[in-house]
């Protein structure tokens, strides 16, 4: 399953893709919604709020803000990770950049995944792709690769040697 986005930030298009598991999710969790989505409307939302014995206001879920939905994140966080885990929400970008490039994937690739120019933005790069061990090891790799290919040039061309004659 994919979907197009434009970025907002810099007007280009993007693609998302979703793993099975993560449409799978993303299905029951709509099919678990109280009413229907329209193809515009926004998907995910708040719980809400339901008043018990100590009172309240009751709370209808609504859409997601930036704000809410980096409040409920992080207290989902705290839950999974514990108190001193301190990822945010923004940090999934930067490591799917950091995984991406470890995993071989061109600049080129990674600007089209993130819908930015990180292709031809050093800054960029050194945000999104810092220097990492596995990406030193590919180095690593390709130089012995390398170094394999040219020795074996070198048994193949040899120097002629040309003998004169003397008359």
């Amino acid at each position: 399953m994919a979907f197009e986005i434009d970025r907002a930030k810099t007007g280009e298009a993007a693609f998302g893709i979703l793993s099975r598991r993560t449409r799978r999710l993303v299905e029951t969790y709509i099919a678990s919604l109280p009413f229907e989505l329209h193809d515009d409307a926004p998907m995910f939302r708040t719980r809400g709020f339901t008043p018990t014995g100590n009172g309240g206001r009751p709370r209808p879920p609504t859409p997601y803000t930036k704000d809410s939905l980096v409040d409920d994140f992080a207290d989902l966080r705290k839950r999974t990770f514990g108190p001193d885990e301190k990822r945010r929400l923004m940090d999934m970008r930067r490591s799917g950049a950091v995984e991406a490039n470890a995993g071989g994937a061109s600049v080129h690739s990674i600007a089209a995944q993130m819908g930015n120019s990180i292709d031809e933005n050093r800054k960029l790069q050194k945000t999104y792709m810092p220097v990492k061990v596995a990406a030193v090891r590919e180095a690593d790799l390709a130089r012995k690769i390398g170094r394999k290919k040219l020795a074996s040039e070198q048994n193949e061309f040899r120097k002629l040697k040309l003998v004169q004659k003397k008359s």
